[in-house]
C-alpha cells in the first residue's frame, strides 16, 4: 500500500540551532572576564523573570530563540530536554554545561505562535524505556500542569511555555454568564471488569427526561478529559454559544490497565458497545441514532476512536481523533499501516472523521501515521476535517481543539 505523505508548509520541530543565546553568551563573557557574582545574578533574574528564556532573533519575524536552562545542586552526568527535537536520537535533547558552573541549557530557534510542554530527564540512559526516566519539571517555570499521581502516589507536575505570539484558547475557558450542565459520577460495573468503572456523565443546561433523544459524545482518559482539559467548559460555552446543538456527554476512566484497553482491544470495545451505552440510554435520555453519535479520545484513545467506528459504526457515526497513535500494529501484523489497511480493505462505512496532530509531534511516528489515515480515508470517500495545532503530543491544545472537532462533525 503505497500512501503519500504531504508535509508541505508544516514546520514540525523545535529546531536545534547555531543561534547563541545573548543571554547565555553575555553571562559566559562575564564568567570568563573573573565577574565574581555574575552566575549568581543571572539565578536572580531567572528567579524574577521566569523561565525558559525567550528572545528575538533579528529579521525573522517567525520564530524566536528558546533556552531552557536547569540549576542542578548536585554531580549528573547529564540531563536531557523532553520532548527532545528527534524522539528517535534523545542526544538531540542533550544539554551542555556551562563552564564549570552549575548551569545547563539549550538553545532552539522554535515558531513564536506555539505551546509546548517540557520537562527534564536528569542522568538519563538515551533509550525509549520512558517508564525508567526520572522526569522533573523546570522550577523557574510558573506554568505548570499537573497530574494525579498513579496508585495514590503524589502528583505528577509537568511545565510548559507559551510563546509570544500564541493565540489566545477561548473555549477551555470557564465563562459566568454561560448557562452551566451537571456532572454527575458514577460506578460502572461489567463482569469484564477487575472492579469498578468511574463514568461521569455531562447533562446539558435545560436537560429533560422526556424530550428528544441528544446526542452523546463518549471520551476515554474521562478524568484527563475533565480535570485538565476543562471539556465540562468547553461543552458549556459552545452550547451557549450555539455552534453545537445539547449533548451528554460519557467520560470513562482510563486506569493501569490504559495501554492494554486502548490498543484496538475488542474486549473492551464489547464493554463500550455491550454494556455502557446501553447502560447509558436507560439511565439518560440519549440517541440511538448513530450519526448523532460521537466517539473520541486523545492519543491511544484518538487511535481506540477510530476501531470503535471502524468495528461499530452502527453505534458511532462520528470520530473524532486527537493525535491518533496509528503508529500501533498488533504484534504479528508483517505490513506497512495497519489501522489504514483495516480501512481500505472493507466497504466505506457511514462515518465522518475529525482528525487533528500537533506540529511539534513525531514526524514520522504521529505525524506521518496521521497524514496516512486521512489520505486512506479521503480515498475511500470518506469526510475527514483533518487539523494541525500548534502544540506538541501533550495536554495544551487538546480541549481547545476539541471544541474544533465537535463543530466539524454536529455543529450548527
Amino acid at each position: 500500500m503505497k500512501i503519500k505523505k504531504d508535509f508541505t508548509g508544516v514546520k514540525f520541530n523545535m529546531e536545534k540551532t547555531l543561534l547563541k543565546s545573548t543571554i547565555i553568551m553575555d553571562l559566559q563573557e562575564k564568567l570568563e572576564q573573573g565577574h565574581p557574582i555574575a552566575l549568581q545574578e543571572f539565578w536572580n533574574m531567572v528567579e524574577t523573570k521566569g523561565t525558559p528564556l525567550i528572545e528575538k532573533i533579528d529579521q525573522d519575524l517567525e520564530n524566536s530563540l528558546i533556552t531552557f536552562v536547569y540549576k542542578v545542586d548536585e554531580e549528573i552526568e547529564n540531563i536531557v530536554l523532553m520532548p527532545p527535537v528527534d524522539w528517535d536520537n534523545l542526544q538531540e535533547g542533550k544539554m551542555q554545561r556551562l563552564l564549570e558552573t552549575n548551569l545547563w541549557y539549550v538553545t532552539y530557534k522554535l515558531k513564536s505562535d506555539v505551546r509546548s510542554e517540557y520537562g527534564f530527564s536528569i542522568n538519563d540512559s538515551f533509550d525509549n524505556d520512558w517508564e525508567k526516566k526520572n522526569l522533573v519539571h523546570d522550577k523557574f517555570n510558573k506554568n505548570i500542569l499537573v497530574f494525579e499521581g498513579d496508585n495514590g502516589e503524589k502528583d505528577v507536575l509537568r511545565s510548559y511555555v507559551v510563546m509570544p505570539n500564541a493565540p489566545e484558547h477561548f473555549w477551555v475557558k470557564e465563562r459566568n454568564e454561560v448557562p452551566k450542565g451537571n456532572l454527575y459520577e458514577h460506578e460502572f460495573k461489567s463482569e469484564h471488569l477487575e472492579k469498578g468503572r468511574r463514568v461521569r456523565v455531562y447533562t446539558p443546561y435545560g436537560y429533560e427526561k422526556d424530550k428528544q433523544p441528544y446526542g452523546f459524545l463518549l471520551l476515554t482518559d474521562g478524568n484527563e478529559y475533565i480535570y485538565t482539559l476543562s471539556t465540562v467548559a468547553v461543552l458549556d460555552n459552545l452550547i451557549a454559544d450555539k455552534k453545537i446543538p445539547p449533548i451528554v456527554a460519557i467520560f470513562i476512566d482510563s486506569t493501569e490497565t490504559r495501554s492494554e484497553e486502548l490498543m484496538c482491544n475488542d474486549s473492551f470495545a464489547n464493554i463500550i458497545v455491550q454494556e455502557l451505552i446501553p447502560w447509558t440510554r436507560d439511565n439518560y435520555n440519549v440517541t440511538s441514532k448513530a450519526d448523532e453519535s460521537i466517539i473520541g479520545g486523545l492519543s491511544l484513545g484518538g487511535l481506540t476512536a477510530s476501531y470503535l467506528g471502524l468495528k461499530h459504526s452502527s453505534v458511532f457515526g462520528n470520530v473524532l481523533s486527537q493525535s491518533g497513535s496509528y503508529w500501533y500494529a498488533p504484534e504479528d501484523y508483517k505490513g506497512e499501516f495497519w489501522i489504514g489497511e483495516q480501512y481500505e480493505t472493507i466497504d466505506k462505512l457511514p462515518l465522518k472523521f475529525y482528525l487533528n496532530i500537533g506540529v511539534l509531534e513525531n514526524k514520522e511516528r504521529m505525524i506521518g501515521t496521521n497524514i496516512k489515515l486521512k489520505d486512506v480515508l479521503i480515498e475511500k470517500g470518506y469526510t475527514v476535517d483533518f487539523e494541525y495545532f500548534n502544540s506538541g503530543h501533550d495536554y495544551l491544545s487538546w480541549g481547545e481543539t476539541l471544541a474544533n472537532g465537535l463543530i466539524s462533525l454536529i455543529g450548527v
